[in-house]
């Protein structure tokens, strides 16, 4: 995995277990446990691993991965990034400024961004 939120997704899910978590250098406590905090139902349980900042990765990801109920649940932590490369799209396409690109994007589909996106794509 190369990315904290597919950590934090991965043990939401319960998809695989990985043994390599302790070489791992991409695994950041501080981001999964941000990430899980957004669910409602894990509010306390990462409340309480939170309070062990010095656990080593092995031990933290072990705790999490053995007691967060298997479930699927909305990746909040995701929306942001995509809304911000639309946002990137709009302004670049039609010349907007941040807050009439947040306007527009708020009125365009998802077919008008994917008809952006191809008239942007320069190709390569």
């Amino acid at each position: 995995m190369s990315n904290p939120f597919e950590y934090a997704n991965d043990l939401m899910t319960k998809e695989s277990y990985d043994v390599d978590v302790e070489e791992r250098k991409d695994y950041k406590k501080f981001l999964i446990n941000r990430s899980m905090s957004y669910q409602t139902d894990l509010i306390y349980l990462v409340n309480a691993i939170n309070v062990f900042p010095d656990l080593p990765h092995k031990l933290h990801y072990d705790f999490l991965h053995s007691i967060i109920p298997k479930k699927k649940r909305p990746k909040k932590f995701w929306v942001k990034g995509k809304k911000l490369e639309h946002l990137a799209l709009v302004k670049e396409f039609f010349k907007y400024s941040d807050s009439k690109a947040n306007t527009a994007l708020s009125v365009l589909t998802d077919g008008d961004i994917e008809y952006i996106r191809n008239k942007l794509n320069k190709g390569g």
